[in-house]
């Protein structure tokens, strides 16, 4: 029987146990000198992880525009970071609001890309809105696997 709760006990609490923690940060101008960007702008992560999303300023949010069915998520527009847990599997596409038409958009990939349709039609529905640096979302995607 204690082997058995062990085991329960285990089973349940691994995911919390080995849950990660990432950060993005939200930047007017990034590491390599583009402009408006997250970075990273795609990142892979696991079931329960949570992502520290770190605005320069208060110009900046995240917000998803494409996600797996109850995984939609938004941060505040106030400078301060926010923490994101990611529980549903696939595939989301965020945007800062302000910035989107700029390109300043991102990719979460959680496990498996089970709805990886759903959001290259979002991607193509949403394309036509940004103005500039659209090969950053082609060039995220390309890295879902």
């Amino acid at each position: 029987m204690k082997k058995l709760v062990i085991i329960l006990c285990l089973t349940l609490f691994a995911p919390l146990i080995n849950a990660k923690e990432y950060t993005v940060n939200l930047v007017t101008t990034g590491a390599n000198n583009q402009s408006m960007v997250f970075e990273p702008g795609y990142i892979k992560i696991e079931k329960g992880d949570t992502i520290n999303f770190v605005p320069s300023d208060v110009t900046h949010n995240a917000e998803s525009f494409s996600a797996p069915t109850g995984g939609a998520f938004k941060t505040p527009l106030n400078g301060k970071a926010t923490k994101v847990k990611f529980d549903k599997e696939g595939v989301y596409l965020y945007k800062c609001l302000p910035h989107a038409v700029m390109g300043m958009l991102g990719v979460v990939q959680v496990g498996k890309a089970v709805n990886l349709d759903q959001v290259k039609k979002a991607w193509k529905d949403f394309k036509g809105t940004v103005a500039i640096n659209k090969e950053r979302m082609d060039g995220y995607l390309a890295e879902v696997k």
